[in-house]
């Protein structure tokens, strides 16, 4: 049952579609040990500076379904230029990853062991890293916020839960098929610890916008949603906004406690 539960959501890809120094970047080789013992790859990219805040901040950021960190490199290239670290880190079966996702909370794991690599290799506090969760990654990184403070959640083109996703694309949603994959993003959204900034795409075909509304109803203040007009899942980072706004809204945060 895991095994076509996972094969419906994850669509690991392997190839890289980029290299950092595409984009004019260069990238240290990341890699970090799960509490399962299972080897993940990412790329750390340091901001030459620190930002406007005046202390340094990273960004970690838990990708889509259907790409790897390679598909991620404008992200990177857009939140550096702002002076904000950022690590990019592929799940276990994903790029370099090692090993295959069999159970929902696999990249709980994965996600969990990228952010104790910031604290424990580049000794940062959990007040200087901001979670991205882009789509399916909005579930690992709704799950950290709810367990600590951070500086920030970031959310882009975020869903309500997989049984709904589940039933806007394959008509069917039996609790029983998602044991395993507790992605109940909208019930643990109101538990997170931290503030949080919501993108989402006004044409979403994928997650809809009402999706993202709820999630932002429920989500504790203090927070911040920004729709982007005529934007669908995918481009919905075309809109400059999409990166401005996030990182001024983390920017005016006083860090927590």
């Amino acid at each position: 049952m895991n095994a076509l539960v996972a094969s419906m959501i994850f669509f690991p890809t392997r190839e890289y579609l980029a290299e950092p120094k595409d984009f004019g970047l260069t990238a240290e080789d990341v890699w970090v040990v799960t509490e399962d013992n299972i080897r993940i790859h990412g790329w750390y990219f340091a901001a030459p500076t620190d930002g406007e805040a005046g202390d340094k901040i990273c960004l970690v950021v838990f990708h889509g379904n259907a790409t790897n960190i390679s598909g991620l490199l404008k992200h990177a290239k857009e939140w550096i230029g702002r002076g904000v670290s950022i690590l990019l880190v592929d799940y276990r079966g994903y790029g370099a990853s090692e090993g295959s996702i069999k159970k929902g909370t696999d990249i709980f794991l994965d996600a969990a062991a990228s952010v104790d690599w910031l604290i424990q290799q580049k000794g940062l506090r959990r007040s200087q890293i901001v979670l991205y969760g882009q789509s399916v990654g909005s579930a690992p990184a709704i799950e950290l916020a709810t367990r600590d403070s951070y500086r920030a959640l970031v959310l882009e083109s975020a869903f309500s839960s997989l049984e709904e996703l589940s039933k806007i694309h394959y008509g069917f949603s039996p609790s029983v098929f998602f044991r395993d994959f507790p992605y109940q993003n909208e019930s643990k959204i109101s538990k997170i610890k931290c503030p949080v900034f919501m993108i989402h795409g006004a044409e979403d075909e994928i997650c809809p916008l009402w999706m993202g509304k709820r999630l932002f109803q429920n989500a504790p203040d203090p927070k911040k949603l920004l729709e982007v007009a005529g934007a669908r899942h995918n481009d919905v980072m075309e809109d400059r906004d999409a990166f401005e706004q996030p990182y001024r809204f983390v920017l005016e945060l006083p860090p927590p406690k």
